[in-house]
């Protein structure tokens, strides 16, 4: 099949969070299974592209084909989506939809395209070839000036009215134009597929998701199980496997003796330290835990670094807190006794599979992908990997953080049963392109 992948961003071109690394492992499985893959990305400054404007350039990649677009009025300048990280620009509708159209232009070659989140999704609109359309974070929209957006989308191919398609709340809403366009739609859990057709957890497109005439589906992002295996990688002091996991003990000591922290049970965190993210759920009882040995690792920057670093002053033998570094958020998943991700949301959630992958069972609270991949050991102790709480408040993250410690400390051999079956479950991609390529099918028809 040949297939034209759209995206904003792509590992390790450029990528401001988990959406570059998502599409870049699903679209590399899609090639190693026999597919030709072009993966369409827009031609950003930081790439240094030379050549004519307003023209594709090919990248330096080998498996799938990497082309970018070089429109310098659009992408001639500083950063991703803004100057300077977690900034926007003010005509970021404008620029993702030059994009957008000269995706659509492109498409013709290919047997379909995959576009990826509202930055493209209007590409759907006016493409002649199908679409399926992958929503990894449906807070964000895009929207425009209706009017405005259908001069720039240009003219339509797939006999789609762009102005009805697109038209929301008297504007432009380039993912509900997608949805409503695509052949299929696709999410990344089967969980956050069943949030995005409720109301409360849609962000507003939940009416739209339900009157589909093929339902969204969910299937769970993976992870690069080649380059992220404990066997073999070259990052960490001691390498193991399920088979041999208490080799893991050498990398616990490494992480104790960087981070400075006393004995006690280590958990750890990486990604952005966000509200989002659940982390304000440790300050309420922080006290408590760490005269019960509790002991925290996080790698990363994000809106409530003060509150973390708060922590790290009150408690310099008890909390770390480093920057984000790759060879870190190794040492993390392989060296903590527990991986704390108490996410209020996540589409699908990639940190507690690197985790498991490297035998630290997952503490998280039951939403989108957490739920598809972490069951709870007391809720079913014969396939149980990790801790799940269910109400999202401070008691109950409490009390699970607590029970967590409680079993890796007076319970190793349940431990050990929890990190063995983490390690040994196969979190790859290819697993997940095998469910992409039939929803692929089922649109081609």
């Amino acid at each position: 099949m040949r297939i034209l992948v759209a995206v904003a961003e792509l590992a390790p071109f450029v990528t401001t969070g988990g959406l570059g690394t998502a599409v870049a492992g699903l679209s590399g499985a899609l090639a190693d299974r026999g597919h030709d893959v072009t993966v369409a990305i827009p031609g950003y400054e930081l790439l240094g592209l030379e050549g004519a404007d307003r023209q594709w350039h090919e990248l330096d990649a080998e498996a799938p084909r990497v082309v970018a677009f070089r429109d310098d009025a659009a992408f001639g300048r500083a950063g991703v989506y803004g100057a300077e990280p977690g900034s926007g620009y003010e005509d970021n509708w404008w620029r993702y939809l030059r994009f957008t159209e000269a995706v659509s232009s492109l498409s013709h070659r290919y047997d379909l395209v995959h576009l990826h989140d509202a930055h493209v999704a209007a590409a759907a609109v006016t493409s002649p070839t199908p679409a399926v359309l992958t929503i990894h974070n449906a807070s964000y929209q895009l929207g425009a000036p209706l009017a405005d957006a259908v001069d720039v989308l240009g003219p339509s191919f797939s006999g789609h009215d762009p102005a009805e398609a697109l038209e929301w709340w008297l504007g432009a809403n380039y993912l509900k134009g997608g949805i409503v366009t695509s052949r299929r739609v696709t999410t990344v859990s089967p969980t956050h597929a069943r949030e995005l057709t409720v109301e409360a957890t849609s962000f507003g497109i939940g009416e739209v998701l339900r009157n589909l005439e093929h339902p969204i589906v969910g299937i769970l992002n993976g992870i690069d199980a080649v380059s992220w295996d404990p066997r073999t990688d070259p990052t960490l002091p001691a390498r193991f496997s399920a088979r041999s996991p208490q080799r893991r003990a050498a990398n616990r000591r490494a992480l104790f003796e960087l981070t400075g922290l006393s004995d006690g049970v280590v958990f750890g965190n990486v990604g952005r330290m966000s509200h989002q993210k659940g982390l304000s759920l440790v300050e309420y009882y922080i006290e408590g835990l760490v005269d019960e040995g509790f002991r925290l690792v996080l790698v990363g920057n994000g809106e409530i670094d003060w509150m973390v670093d708060e922590w790290v002053e009150r408690h310099p033998g008890a909390v770390a807190h480093f920057p984000y570094s790759e060879r870190l958020a190794r040492l993390v998943s392989a060296g903590a006794d527990a991986y704390l991700m108490p996410s209020e949301f996540e589409p699908s959630g990639i940190g507690q599979l690197y985790s498991m992958r490297y035998g630290c069972p997952p503490v998280v609270y039951a939403t989108g992908g957490l739920a598809d991949s972490v069951v709870d050991v007391d809720d079913d102790p014969q396939r149980g990997n990790g801790l799940v709480f269910r109400v999202f408040n401070a008691e109950e993250f409490t009390k699970t953080v607590r029970r967590a410690m409680r079993y890796r400390r007076d319970i190793p051999a349940l431990w050990k049963t929890l990190q063995v079956r983490g390690m040994s479950a196969d979190w790859s991609w290819d697993a997940r392109a095998a469910e992409y390529e039939a929803v692929f099918e089922d649109a081609l028809g």
